[in-house]
């Protein structure tokens, strides 16, 4: 009964009219044209165009702010990638208007326990984000992602695994011919990761000097030499990530921030 009644009212609502078409239109002679002036506002509605929208970034992200949409930064955006969003997320920005998100009680005990471990030298903590399918664990990657890009964290940021397993991206020879690689994709993260952590890569030492073939990087160099090497030469990409996560696991300089979504 219910059913019944939303369909009648969707036709008291006069949304649809019926146009006539030339001869050579589609088989029924019709086409369905949407008049949402005429529209019942129970069941169509324009999709929302926020203003006045704080950006989300370390100085925004507090408790004052829960419960409020956030957009994203243009900055952080185009070294995320064009249209590289998790989950659901790029049809929810789509619909909305603007890539934003909310900042719930949840983002913000999340976001202090990063900014807190910031203080915390050569500590180190791991955590799972875990939850029904559709509960925002994805968002909450991004916006902490969001979050530690704004706050000088050397931030490693993977939106999805399933390129890395599903066999969907090409495979080269390793450079030491044991195991097979994927270069373009790891060059792509390289560059996510130059984008995202300029700031923080300058401010690492290699500590050593690191061969790639007849190239070789210097031990005074930095980490922000070695990704912007593995992103202009992505045949040494693989090998640069192996060194970078070496060394940013050992640096008290910067804070770092890993964030994998599946």
């Amino acid at each position: 009964m219910a059913l019944y009644t939303h369909v009648e009212a969707r036709a008291e609502a006069r949304a649809f009219t019926q146009k006539e078409r030339g001869v050579k239109s589609a088989r029924s002679g019709t086409a369905t044209v949407v008049n949402l002036e005429d529209a019942n506002p129970e069941y169509y509605s324009s999709p929302p165009n926020p203003t006045g929208l704080l950006s989300l970034n370390a100085k925004t992200a507090t408790y004052s702010n829960t419960n409020r949409f956030m957009q994203l930064d243009e900055w952080f955006l185009r070294n995320l990638g064009k249209n590289v969003y998790p989950g659901n997320l790029a049809s929810d920005f789509k619909m909305f208007g603007r890539p934003a998100l909310l900042y719930r009680d949840a983002t913000n005990d999340l976001v202090q326990q990063l900014l807190t471990k910031r203080a915390e030298k050569g500590s180190s903590k791991a955590s799972v984000i875990d939850g029904k399918a559709g509960t925002g664990k994805s968002a909450e990657l991004l916006k902490l992602a969001a979050v530690g890009a704004s706050s000088d964290y050397l931030v490693i940021y993977a939106h999805s695994t399933f390129p890395w397993v599903d066999s969907s991206r090409p495979y080269a020879p390793g450079s030491d011919g044991t195991m097979y690689v994927q270069h373009e994709l790891t060059m792509e993260l390289m560059k996510t990761i130059h984008g995202m952590s300029k700031a923080a890569l300058a401010k690492v030492p290699l500590g050593k000097e690191i061969s790639f073939g007849k190239r070789s990087l210097g031990s005074t160099m930095t980490l922000l030499d070695l990704v912007d090497f593995a992103v202009k030469v992505p045949s040494v990409s693989q090998d640069a990530l192996d060194h970078l996560l070496e060394i940013a696991s050992k640096q008290t300089e910067v804070p770092v921030l890993i964030a994998v979504d599946d």
